[in-house]
């Protein structure tokens, strides 16, 4: 059997430089030839292994280290052919052939199954084709997505700003909550929006209340249709009525249903539709309480005149017929009085009207009345208040104030009667009205406020909580009737029921005179 060191032995062997006769042109032409070609080969694969090395995004990385080995193999055998010009080292050059011959046919084995994935690469020409589609793409979804962000911006804006409260809120296993909420939303309850967003209904509202908020939520839910309400609630100024709107949002990715909702403050329209109905029902009573004092007003000043005539004419002596002359003209003074009363509640424009300061005039009001109830044990008191001026007749603001201070001090005097110990104070001022350009002139009594029968009735001709023979029922509504005169109204409302200073709240609300108002009436 041949062993390595007969294939390796080379006594016996003449160089190849032999067969060249040792030719020195021969010679050369092989050396410098198979020297380059080696070298060649000898570079190439150090460059595909500094490819495969640093683009480690190449399809085939291990296709090019094969072909690196397989190119160093050949440029070995050149080198050979070199040494075995000199050496005849023909077994290492065989061997050195052998290796290279194995590489080519691993290569060749493992190039062919690439073929069809390297023809299905795409070209130079696709790529670009690609890449620029790509481009394209990018440049249309960035400028959507800009649009996208300039629209969600606006969106925001217009619920930032927006008069109406808005919010969302999230069904959670543990009930409901507000999701978002707008600045609106914060201050009509007048809490900061980190404090509202995540809590539920019951954490704005009292029990009874938030149980029907939950109860909307919950149909609204249940039927996914849009839902809407009005509801009103007590406040200072009196009932505060807001309309609700509610409607399903889509279903979102997390799986959460969510409703959509805004709350508007609607206090001022319904005022203005109870206004319209009110000013025609006055007028109807107006109408009628004209007719009644036009026709009562002749026969009982005939009934006074007489009755002065035939009490001048008694004898001092006789005082029985004396004392029910004195009867009769005191009631037919009442009464005239009465009627008197009953044309100031017909006149609700005023003629001759002024601007002038409202703060100083109901200062004089209050002054009036401390003097007039020095002897009294009564807190009347005057929260002082920058100048505000309206338009109107001073004397007639002045009678509806006086007006007003009268009702809380029967009311006061009233409720000691029955609660000896109850306290005993009147507190006026002036503020800004609930609208912008408006004043509200307050008067809050310890009265223990209107009662609860009386109080949808409490501004009509005639209504009274006084006792029989103490009151006429006018004179709330003339202060209505001079507070509408002046393009205002009068409004109240009950405060701190079931304790010691409860009373009730008077508001005559007036618009402030403008200074169009002052230019016009310097030129008159």
């Amino acid at each position: 059997m041949l062993s390595l060191s007969q294939l390796f032995d080379n006594e016996a062997l003449a160089p190849h430089g032999v067969c060249l006769l040792w030719r020195p042109e021969l010679l050369w032409l092989h050396v410098v030839s198979d020297a380059l070609t080696g070298l060649a080969y000898w570079s190439i694969p150090v460059v595909l292994l500094l490819v495969a090395r640093r683009r480690r995004d190449l399809v085939f990385p291990w296709a090019f280290e094969l072909f690196a080995l397989f190119i160093l193999a050949c440029g070995a055998t050149h080198f050979m052919s070199i040494v075995t010009l000199w050496e005849p080292a023909y077994g290492l050059q065989g061997a050195v052939k052998a290796v290279t011959a194995a590489v080519s046919v691993a290569t060749a084995i493992a190039v062919w199954p690439l073929l069809p994935r390297i023809l299905a690469l795409p070209s130079h020409g696709a790529l670009a084709d690609a890449n620029a589609a790509l481009r394209r793409e990018v440049a249309e979804r960035r400028e959507a997505e800009h649009r996208a962000r300039d629209s969600e911006v606006r969106l925001a804006g217009f619920v930032e700003h927006l008069a109406d409260a808005l919010f969302v809120v999230r069904v959670e296993p543990g009930g409901f909550v507000f999701e978002t909420v707008n600045p609106s939303f914060c201050r009509l309850f007048g809490q900061d929006r980190a404090a509202i967003e995540g809590a539920g209904p019951d954490a704005l509202l009292d029990a009874p209340a938030a149980a029907g908020l939950i109860r909307e939520f919950t149909a609204c839910l249940v039927t996914r249709q849009p839902r809407d309400w009005e509801n009103a609630a007590p406040a200072a100024a009196g009932q505060q009525h807001w309309h609700t709107v509610l409607v399903p949002l889509p279903e979102a990715a997390d799986g959460f249903p969510r409703l959509l909702g805004s709350l508007r403050d609607v206090t001022e329209l319904r005022r203005l539709q109870t206004d319209l109905v009110e000013t025609a029902r006055r007028a109807t009573i107006g109408a009628m309480c004209a007719g009644v004092a036009h026709e009562m007003s002749q026969p009982v000043n005939i009934i006074g005149l007489w009755a002065d005539r035939a009490l001048a004419a008694q004898d001092s002596g006789k005082a029985v017929p004396r004392r029910a002359l004195e009867v009769v003209l005191g009631q037919s003074r009442r009464l005239g009085i009465l009627l008197e009363r009953m044309r100031d509640l017909t006149r609700d424009a005023p003629d001759g009207a002024e601007t002038f300061c409202a703060t100083a005039l109901v200062g004089a009001a209050v002054e009036v009345a401390q003097r007039a109830w020095g002897l009294e044990p009564l807190d009347l008191a005057l929260r002082p208040a920058a100048p505000a001026k309206v338009r109107g007749r001073p004397a007639q603001l002045e009678q509806a104030v006086l007006h007003l201070l009268e009702n809380a001090r029967d009311a006061i005097r009233h409720r000691r009667r029955q609660e000896p110990d109850a306290p005993a104070r009147i507190t006026v001022s002036l503020q800004d009205g609930p609208t912008p350009g408006t004043i509200a002139i307050t008067l809050c009594d310890t009265g223990g406020g209107v009662p609860a029968g009386l109080g949808a009735h409490i501004l009509e001709p005639f209504v009274t909580s006084k006792d029989p023979g103490q009151g006429t029922g006018l004179g709330l509504p003339i202060a209505a009737g001079i507070a509408r005169g002046m393009g205002g109204r009068l409004s109240w409302a009950n405060r701190a029921e079931g304790k010691p200073e409860a009373g009730a709240v008077f508001r005559l609300i007036l618009p402030l005179a403008g200074p169009e108002t002052e230019a016009g009436q310097a030129a008159a």
